[in-house]
């Protein structure tokens, strides 16, 4: 091979070398006390991170994370009688990761809607929650539980 073309191949190669390893780089924590891209007042903060996502479940005060929704032009509305909505989790992410351990149930039909919990976070009446989808079929789901004074976070880019 000619010099030109062997550095042309070896350019290509580490390019494409590091934007794989870029975009399947994860960030994870389960627990932890902050992470940047969430409010500073969230706490016991379990999340999984990567350049396609961003979901994350947290402890918060109402207040302070209407608050930093409403920063961030996503203003959170309370859900009325009989509306209901979901907010995808990580935890089933983390456990095929093997982060967590899995969580097991004795049947399959006790197992499967204990999956369905820990795929997604469903909210109603009185809870709060924004929604903005896009054509790609990414957007952000985020929602708060009132009772449990929890906050779910989800991102999506396609």
């Amino acid at each position: 091979m000619k010099r030109h073309t062997k550095a042309a191949l070896i350019v290509v190669v580490g390019v494409m070398g590091v934007s794989l390893w870029k975009h399947y780089k994860e960030d994870y924590g389960v627990r932890v006390d902050s992470v940047w891209w969430l409010p500073s007042e969230a706490q016991n903060i379990t999340y999984i991170r990567n350049d396609a996502i961003g979901i994350a479940e947290f402890d918060i005060e109402r207040a302070a994370f209407e608050k930093w929704c409403a920063r961030r032009k996503m203003p959170l509305r309370e859900l009325r009688d009989e509306e209901e909505h979901t907010v995808d989790r990580c935890l089933l992410l983390l456990e095929q990761r093997r982060i967590i351990p899995t969580d097991s149930e004795p049947n399959d039909v006790e197992g499967g809607l204990r999956g369905m919990e820990r795929a997604s976070k469903g909210l109603d009446a009185g809870d709060l929650f924004y929604e903005e989808r896009w054509s790609s079929g990414g957007g952000y789901s985020i929602g708060y539980d009132v009772e449990e004074e929890r906050g779910y976070y989800a991102y999506a880019h396609h």
